[in-house]
């Protein structure tokens, strides 16, 4: 969970639009996993995933706000936006843990549709951390 926290904060910080933060939620439904960027994450003791749902238009409002620059509809840019913005996110976070003595590897990234997320994914728990941006909707999803 204190990695969720940590993304959620960078997110807020690290975005050029404001951001509403929903109320986050867990789960154990795996209908509850949608579209979206995922990253694994392998440690020792653990292995989780962090993820950026899209819902409504989510990931592009992420990724333009992350980069700070206004497209279209370019999937290329939209995906390397959000890619970089979860690799920003887990890569300090991958640093921060190192410093305690933990090692954790990042896999690469994959942008997995709804039934593919739901039968590629283990896990005991998914936290939803639902966010809007501008109107647009989108959740960080933190899987363990």
């Amino acid at each position: 969970m204190r990695h969720s926290l940590y993304a959620l904060h960078f997110l807020v910080e690290n975005t050029h639009v404001p951001i509403e933060i929903g109320d986050v939620y867990t789960t154990t439904d795996p209908e509850s996993l949608s579209s979206g960027l995922f990253q694994k994450l392998v440690g020792k003791d653990m292995t989780y995933y962090l993820g950026i749902v899209d819902l409504r238009e989510g990931l592009k409002a992420i990724a333009k706000g992350f980069a700070g620059d206004d497209f279209e509809d370019d999937w290329c840019f939209i995906s390397d936006a959000s890619g970089e913005l979860i690799n920003r996110i887990n890569g300090e976070y991958v640093i921060t843990e190192a410093k305690e003595g933990k090692e954790i590897s990042l896999e690469p990234q994959l942008f997995l549709e709804e039934e593919e997320a739901r039968s590629r994914i283990s896990f005991k728990e998914i936290c939803h951390i639902p966010i809007s941006l501008g109107g647009c909707e989108a959740e960080i999803i933190f899987i363990i």
